[in-house]
């Protein structure tokens, strides 16, 4: 295997097949085994092709920490090239356009990853890494989801008139009007949202889908027809249906995004994917309250089979805060759980390989939802990184400008 050069994690100690390189002087004994840790785990990483790194809830600060140095260590070390986020595609292509233009700035990569991660003060570091890394032209920074969330601005202030412009005279005026109210939710009693309204912007949808689609090709046409289709899938999905097929088609939809972009860039190169683990995992069977659910994952490794790797993240206690809720805590991992069976005393954080997740057996564990249960995990992740401790996101950095102000 290719061993990665000295990074600020990998080869900070002295780590498991990587050799012996002394640990700077002065660092404590935790951070070391933490790098110790975290350095097999990029040796793991380092020639895959495509690593999905997940987190057990959109809250746990220091997941989020410890995830920004893994994406900095693959990056900087590792020559992976693309970063694909669990968030809307339709931002994500105007940042590409500005990054290219020399004109993105950091604030325009929070928006474009949304409020879920961007107000979080654990997260700065990576947005200011994944923004210096995109200008510098070191990294294609990309979105998966068809969703349309609070501060994408692009999506919803300039995409509708964007697409419309396919369609002819009134046609354009019509459906621009329609697209926009849907994409910033402005219906009211004269535009109320209904089964009657939503089929006739399928129908716009559909038109413009078709005027792009007879349009000389180009990489405007393409991104055009992307957003066009993935705004049909969203306005088509059925939001009050049962929880399995809501996730199994925005799942899907977000595969199918992954390999229009991996296919755009000639399926070259490698793709570090940030999302939850339940998004992440390589399949979902094996978990009783997740039979049925088909994860995005799934797809990615039938893809690429071993040159792709899930990785999970899991905590023995500690607490969580989603943004907008309270401070959930976490009980004490019960000692004949996974969490509870494989941190040495006192030991801050652990990596298990898949062999050692394999070695363990069918046991309870929580890597998703920080709920506890009970799984062969080595047939879900390929790795899990266990903390002693999960600490809360601290959601106070200032929201990005609203949509409209820029």
């Amino acid at each position: 295997m290719k061993l990665p050069p000295i990074t600020l994690l990998a080869l900070a100690a002295c780590a498991p097949g990587l050799g012996h390189v002394s640990a700077p002087a002065g660092q404590s004994e935790e951070t070391r085994e933490v790098k110790r840790e975290l350095g097999r785990l990029v040796a793991d990483l380092c020639d895959k092709e495509v690593v999905l790194l997940g987190e057990s809830e959109h809250g746990d600060g220091r997941t989020w920490e410890i995830k920004t140095e893994v994406v900095r260590a693959l990056v900087d070390s590792c020559g992976f090239d693309s970063l694909y986020i669990e968030s809307g595609l339709y931002d994500f292509l105007a940042l590409d356009r500005a990054h290219a233009a020399g004109t993105a700035t950091s604030q325009d990569v929070a928006s474009a990853i949304g409020a879920v991660w961007a107000e979080a003060r654990e997260t700065q570091p990576f947005i200011a890494y994944v923004h210096e890394a995109a200008a510098a032209d070191r990294l294609e920074v990309m979105g998966l989801d068809d969703q349309i969330h609070s501060t994408a601005f692009y999506a919803q202030q300039e995409l509708p008139a964007a697409l419309a412009a396919h369609l002819p005279g009134a046609r354009r005026d019509e459906c621009g009007a329609r697209i926009a109210r849907h994409v910033q939710w402005t219906y009211d009693e004269a535009h109320p949202h209904s089964a009657e309204s939503q089929a006739t912007l399928q129908s716009c949808l559909e038109e413009i889908q078709a005027a792009v689609a007879k349009e000389a090709p180009s990489p405007k046409t393409s991104e055009d027809l992307a957003m066009a289709r993935n705004l049909s899938r969203w306005v088509a999905r059925d939001f009050v249906a049962e929880r399995q097929a809501i996730f199994n088609t925005r799942d899907r939809s977000m595969f199918d995004n992954f390999q229009w972009q991996r296919q755009r860039s000639g399926d070259r190169g490698k793709a570090i994917v940030w999302c939850a683990t339940i998004h992440a995992a390589k399949g979902l069977d094996e978990v009783e309250a997740y039979r049925g659910f088909s994860p995005l994952g799934r797809y990615i490794h039938q893809q690429y089979g071993e040159r792709a790797a899930a990785i999970g993240f899991s905590a023995w206690s500690g607490a969580s805060r989603r943004r907008g809720r309270p401070i959930r805590e976490l009980s004490i991992a019960p000692p004949e759980s996974l969490e509870g069976r494989v941190l040495a005393a006192e030991q801050p954080l652990r990596y298990l390989d898949a062999e050692q997740l394999r070695a363990l057996g069918s046991v309870d564990a929580r890597p998703m939802g920080h709920e506890f249960h009970r799984a062969a995990w080595h047939e879900v992740l390929d790795g899990l990184v266990v903390l002693r401790r999960e600490t809360p996101a601290h959601h106070d950095v200032a929201p990005a400008a609203k949509a409209g102000s820029r």
